[in-house]
């Protein structure tokens, strides 16, 4: 039985956790560096991974749900039982199913508060239409028991209001953060990383790093490669990750006639030490929230180059913090690549204005304190009128 603190805010975070992409790493982080002085976080998410692992070693309970189905009533009952006998005062959820059963458990339990975060909207998904449909009447009709909603991004707040007709001052837009005393530019791993890569000293690393799946536009990031080793043979090229593309972009490689420039590295959790290594970071996506692969890179002083779309334009600034070109055009793509490799100059230039942008913009502990300032509002009104 968990020992409930008195005069603190306890929070239940849910979140699928069945693969370890932006939404675990921030909850993750929420878990981890929360004041405990003031608030009791609880997990509730799928058994094992990297998430689990965390909150775990940071003595948070987790309790283990099963959202491998779109529906479930029995996860629903029990998250509604958890809030109950924990006692939780905010219920915190990221991601289409999550989002759904944690609306769905606090409709019985209505003196539980519901935030939840978009990262990306339901139409953005990578499933077919007739699952999408499903995410989005989901969506739609458990919209109503959301207390608050924190977007990633402007552009995304921007959309639910003129399309969803949620009210502005429902929605608070918080950039995802990173611990910038985690992300040392001058680490110097690069020789440990290569070996880990089997690639040695002679050549130039063009990497990234993120879910191998379609809306990351890996494809293109292959035919960039290809056109940059037809103009410059002494580079080679990383994808850090793992998904259902993966195959398929093995295959593209090969009939490229460049697999044996690149390194599939599958899913690698040490994101620091390899960007370290990359000479180049590059985010070739074409649909985003605010990837927060890019702000890690940026921490770590990389030169970046990454497609000109919603949620990546709020963290590059074009020719100051990176380089943005148009999504889906290996050719740009690969000449802003080339660009970077061929000037020295520009590439130190854009890596010190994006570690400097990031201090500004995007230290963890300015998400942190938003998100334990918007839960003390929250809170101060839901329970204390």
């Amino acid at each position: 039985m968990v020992q409930l603190a008195k005069n603190r805010i306890r929070v239940l975070y849910v979140v699928e956790n069945r693969s370890f992409g932006g939404g675990e790493r921030g909850f993750g982080q929420f878990s981890e560096n929360l004041n405990r002085i003031r608030f009791q976080p609880f997990l509730a998410a799928h058994l094992g991974g990297k998430l689990e692992e965390i909150v775990r070693r940071a003595g948070i309970p987790f309790f283990p749900i099963d959202m491998s189905r779109k529906v479930n009533f029995r996860t629903i009952s029990y998250l509604s039982r958890l809030i109950s006998e924990h006692q939780i005062h905010i219920v915190h959820s990221m991601g289409a199913r999550a989002d759904f059963f944690a609306r769905m458990a606090c409709r019985k339990n209505p003196s539980a508060a519901v935030v939840c975060t978009v990262a990306m909207l339901v139409e953005g998904f990578d499933v077919g239409f007739p699952r999408k449909a499903v995410y989005k009447m989901a969506d739609h009709y458990s919209a109503k028991y959301v207390t608050q909603y924190i977007t990633v991004s402007k552009v995304l707040k921007e959309i639910l209001v003129k399309e969803r007709n949620i009210p502005a001052d429902k929605i608070s837009v918080i950039y995802n953060g990173v611990e910038l005393d985690q992300y040392n530019p001058n680490l110097q791993v690069s020789d440990e990383v290569r070996k880990s890569l089997e690639i040695s000293d002679d050549y130039p690393i063009v990497g990234t790093i993120g879910r191998v799946v379609y809306q990351k536009g890996l494809t293109y990031f292959l035919e960039a490669a290809q056109y940059v080793y037809s103009k410059k043979q002494c580079v080679r090229f990383v994808i850090v990750g793992d998904g259902p593309e993966k195959v398929h972009l093995k295959r593209l490689a090969n009939d490229l006639g460049i697999s044996h420039l690149c390194t599939f590295a599958g899913l690698r959790f040490d994101i620091a030490k390899l960007l370290s290594a990359f000479d180049v970071f590059v985010l070739s996506s074409l649909l985003e929230g605010l990837p927060r692969v890019v702000i890690e890179a940026m921490a770590m002083a990389r030169p970046i180059v990454g497609t000109d779309i919603n949620g990546v334009r709020e963290e590059l600034i074009h020719d100051e913090t990176g380089l943005l070109v148009p999504p889906a055009d290996p050719k740009a793509l690969g000449d802003a690549i080339l660009k970077i490799l061929d000037d020295q100059q520009m590439a130190e230039r854009l890596g010190k204005k994006a570690r400097q942008y990031t201090e500004r913009m995007f230290d963890l502990k300015r998400t942190l304190a938003k998100v334990e300032e918007l839960y003390e509002e929250i809170f101060n009104s839901t329970f204390h009128k």
